[in-house]
């Protein structure tokens, strides 16, 4: 765990890469539900009262999600040096289908986080945590796709 300087500086580098508005926020999210996610599956691990086969495939779809952190971020970062936004709630006309994807992609996270906890109570499947994860990926994918180039 990062000790309080290391979280001031990170959130000092946040605010310069992803400034305070809307990239950041879309980032903030996705990062928020990877938080869930992992605090889920720790849960189920402590719990021990699913295989170790199902464990392993609920880290394996962590692993990705938090793979794609890494594309949201980068993302983010260069829609935020392209297309500045405040700490208003616009949404530059030509990122709006970026933005609706990365906003689709964290609610989807946190979906996949709540069938994770519902797997982890026996009301769930693993079926159903890894649709919703393929889902998030699909949806980061998108906004990639539907982000603006550079001119």
């Amino acid at each position: 765990m990062a000790g309080p300087f290391a979280r001031f500086r990170q959130s000092r580098a946040d605010d310069r890469e992803l400034g305070l508005g809307l990239w950041r926020r879309g980032h903030d999210r996705y990062a928020r539900a990877l938080d869930r996610y992992w605090q889920v599956v720790e849960a189920t691990r402590e719990a021990g009262n699913v295989g170790e086969d199902e464990l392993n495939g609920l880290v394996h779809a962590g692993n990705a999600l938090a793979d794609a952190r890494d594309r949201v971020r980068t993302l983010c970062t260069a829609l935020h040096r392209r297309h500045p936004s405040g700490e208003g709630g616009h949404i530059p006309p030509s990122t709006a289908d970026a933005h609706r994807e990365l906003s689709r992609a964290a609610h989807e996270l946190a979906a996949t986080a709540q069938a994770a906890a519902m797997f982890r109570l026996g009301q769930g499947s693993l079926d159903s945590v890894g649709r919703h994860a393929e889902r998030t990926l699909e949806h980061v994918a998108q906004a990639e796709r539907s982000a603006p180039r550079p001119a």
